[in-house]
């Protein structure tokens, strides 16, 4: 069923951050900390051992509108959330998280690192993780290509990696003069 998958996409909705459902043994549970179980299970299934993972971090939009409301840290997971943010903000017109991040842009590189650290911790691999807009088609359309670009770059290493000239070479008398 999965022979020809290269890349797990893992969808997220941020926004789930303070909200809860009730699971089947009727208690009340984070919405954040079910997708976290759901995404362990998945990354240690033995099914998807061989393939990269892509987190896609949705509804970042409503996400930042929630954060001036209600903090990050009313999940448990992310309760090390302690943003530094300027007052002085600069007049730039730059929204680079470079550059005067928001809360919002903190907030997402926050939670996509606990993502990654997660997914390190229990298989040694590293996570991509894209950013989406929920009402935005163009960012689910660049999450896609960065899946496509995933994908090559795996295929040219597996191709580098024969070269005898390869710096992926394993053999240690590789470069030896």
């Amino acid at each position: 069923m999965f022979e020809d998958v290269r890349v797990v996409i893992f969808c997220v909705a941020l926004s789930d951050y303070d909200e809860y459902v009730v699971d089947e043994t009727g208690e009340k549970v984070n919405k954040m900390l079910l997708t976290k179980k759901l995404f362990e299970s998945i990354a240690t299934h033995p099914t998807f051992d061989q393939m990269d993972f892509l987190v896609l971090l949705n509804k970042f939009d409503s996400f930042e509108e929630k954060l001036e409301r209600v903090p990050l840290t009313k999940c448990e997971w992310f309760d090390d959330f302690h943003p530094l943010v300027s007052r002085h903000r600069s007049n730039s017109n730059s929204s680079s998280i470079n550059h005067c991040p928001s809360v919002g842009q903190l907030a997402f590189h926050h939670v996509a690192v606990k993502f990654k650290r997660l997914l390190s911790s229990l298989t040694n691999k590293k996570l991509y993780v894209s950013l989406v807009k929920g009402l935005e088609p163009k960012t689910v359309d660049e999450s896609l290509k960065y899946a496509r670009e995933i994908i090559k770059w795996d295929e040219e290493r597996l191709n580098f990696s024969l070269s005898e000239y390869s710096f992926y070479s394993t053999d240690a008398s590789s470069f030896s003069p």
